[in-house]
């Protein structure tokens, strides 16, 4: 597949909102963000940056300050800490992530909910070469359950739920997981539209939680994983 162009943003938009209920928001736009929107403190993140990586970042800030409005909140800046993730303001929790062409945020009352992680990846093979250090023996079994022309694609459905998982459970342990450290349930088939995350209790990842439910999108050569709880 191609990289998805001509998105309907707000058709999107109202496909994620009915996913996530009255105490979160969405909101969705293409990668092409305004730098000059950026406020100093927010533009320091990419002060270096080269521009397509400027007008991403912004895209992405802009988008967060639209659902935060959709909640009643003030559009503030959203400056990066110093491991590069968002600093939310006081009683919001949220993610923004990219594609080639689109950006997604989601924001959420802290009030509610503990965490939220979204991922968005073009609906695009996942390189073979990389399915053994992105995914766990499990995974790849029952990849190969498929046909062969898509057991790649599907592999990439496994790829976005396991980095919205990181970006969920990142703010509550301010620790990573490696990819290994997770191992995602969901149906042998393209048209999934939910998974499972299994923590798998090794050395390196005892403090991660029970197991938690993702719910999966695909559409306009996009897949979309979301986690919020």
């Amino acid at each position: 597949m191609t990289p998805e162009t001509a998105v309907d943003h707000q058709r999107l938009e109202a496909e994620l909102q009915a996913l996530l209920g009255p105490h979160a928001a969405v909101a969705c736009c293409s990668t092409d963000g305004d730098v000059s929107t950026l406020a100093p403190v927010e533009h320091l993140a990419v002060a270096r940056a080269i521009a397509h990586r400027q007008k991403e970042f912004a895209a992405g800030r802009a988008a967060a300050r639209i659902a935060m409005q959709r909640l009643g909140r003030p559009a503030v800046s959203i400056p990066a800490q110093d491991d590069r993730s968002p600093k939310w303001p006081d009683g919001i929790i949220g993610s923004i992530s990219h594609s080639h062409a689109t950006c997604v945020s989601v924001v959420a009352l802290k009030l509610h909910w503990q965490a939220v992680g979204v991922d968005v990846e073009t609906d695009n093979d996942l390189p073979r070469e990389l399915w053994s250090s992105i995914c766990v023996s499990n995974e790849i079994q029952r990849a190969s359950t498929l046909p062969d022309a898509i057991q790649a694609r599907w592999m990439m459905r496994i790829f976005s739920a396991k980095e919205a998982y990181y970006k969920w459970i990142y703010p509550q342990t301010r620790r990573m997981p490696e990819f290994h450290d997770v191992e995602i349930f969901m149906n042998a088939t393209l048209e999934s539209t939910g998974f499972f995350v299994h923590p798998l209790y090794g050395k390196s990842n005892g403090a991660l939680p029970n197991p938690v439910e993702g719910k999966l999108m695909i559409g306009q050569g996009m897949v979309i994983s979301l986690i919020i709880g």
